[in-house]
């Protein structure tokens, strides 16, 4: 169930009074018919862009009230509930990972949201990494902040908050998780909807003549690829067609801090196994689930004489764009709008921070799109 946003950021978008959802890039793109890379140098002030074009991209954006058009006015907020004090500011935690997750570039652009968000507000943005949740910020501690958005690792469960200073803290503060929730989390959750980008991945093998898919994953257990995971599957069913799966052993525990990133060795065995499946059985084109372990599958391919696009087709997700343009053949990804994901959290923590009593669970999800590059062949189904 979708919970309302705080009512002044409603006036950042126009219509987000009605469907909760605030325009993005790729709509202003589909709006004015040209490529999202093109809005974003128009929007941006890029010299080179035709001046039909840019006219007509600033006027899709001007119809459908795209916010980066104009600088968002700063206002007073209302009071916040008393155990806040006057404290408006909000706050970012990183946890459980043993390197900052900011420096991903899908969690950088969240957060560039969020920021532009709390910027809107008249608040300001306060950020810690605690990787073990050993300790606890002083902007929490003397209660400085509105409210939480939290992101932490995507596998494992939480331990129990009177075993971690961190979690304990947080227990009664207003909280909302960015980008994947823990299973035995509890708190508000925004981030795009995994589900919907298997399906999107789905179709678009599909199209391309693909019938033997099949998704790797290096990290079992983590619940935002294991969303993605059955978004595929279940859209492959609909078309009598299994989902192969390659997937890494399951470790027998996980202890704070997690690796940051996938071990390149286990991309590289989990490419093995497929390289070793007979050819009549492997799978023509592979469902990555995020661009820096697709980076891995390249090079793993490489290792063995193969190249995307030619011996198998590689698809991905997050649209981290210093990735999956850098790689060559680019690189096929699925755009989780990270951006709108960040300020939809800012708009929950506001809402939240004045509806306590209300069911502390809500998930808000934004509509991913596909962005179609080289690393996805069309070939002629068996």
């Amino acid at each position: 169930m979708h919970a309302p946003p705080y009512a002044s950021l409603a006036k950042l978008h126009p219509f987000m009074k009605q469907n909760l959802k605030p325009p993005t890039v790729t709509d202003v793109a589909r709006s004015a018919g040209v490529a999202v890379g093109t809005v974003s140098r128009v929007l941006n002030g890029a010299p080179n862009v035709d001046g039909a074009i840019r006219d007509r991209v600033l006027a899709a954006a001007r119809s459908l009230g795209y916010d980066r058009l104009r600088k968002p006015k700063r206002r007073q907020l209302p009071p916040a509930p008393a155990r806040f004090g006057a404290a408006t500011n909000v706050a970012v935690i990183c946890f459980g990972m043993e390197d900052t997750l900011v420096q991903l570039p899908v969690v950088s652009r969240a957060v560039h949201g969020i920021e532009r968000a709390a910027a809107a507000e008249g608040a300001s943005l306060m950020l810690a990494n605690i990787p073990d949740g050993s300790r606890i910020p002083s902007f929490l501690s003397q209660q400085k902040v509105l409210g939480v958005i939290l992101k932490g690792p995507n596998q494992g469960l939480l331990p129990p908050p009177k075993s971690n200073p961190l979690l304990d803290a947080l227990t009664h503060v207003p909280k909302v998780w960015l980008l994947g929730r823990p299973p035995n989390a509890v708190g508000d959750h925004c981030n795009f909807d995994p589900w919907h980008a298997g399906r999107l991945v789905a179709d678009h093998l599909l199209a391309c003549g693909h019938r033997r898919i099949a998704f790797l994953n290096p990290k079992p257990g983590q619940v935002q690829f294991a969303a993605l995971e059955q978004g595929l599957a279940l859209a492959l069913l609909a078309h009598g067609l299994p989902l192969q799966r390659l997937e890494s052993i399951p470790t027998a525990s996980l202890a704070w801090p997690l690796p940051a990133t996938t071990s390149a060795e286990n991309v590289t065995a989990l490419v093995r196994t497929w390289h070793d499946t007979p050819a009549a059985d492997r799978a023509t084109a592979l469902f990555v689930p995020s661009d820096k372990t697709s980076s891995q599958v390249y090079a793993a391919l490489e290792r063995f004489g193969l190249r995307v696009g030619r011996d198998v087709s590689v698809i991905s997700c997050n649209n981290e764009e210093s990735i999956a343009t850098s790689l060559q053949p680019t690189l096929t990804s699925v755009d989780i709008h990270g951006d709108a994901v960040g300020q939809r959290a800012v708009a929950q923590l506001y809402w939240r921070s004045r509806n306590p009593e209300s069911s502390p669970n809500a998930q808000i999800l934004v509509e991913p799109t596909l962005i179609v590059r080289a690393s996805v062949q069309r070939i002629q189904p068996d």
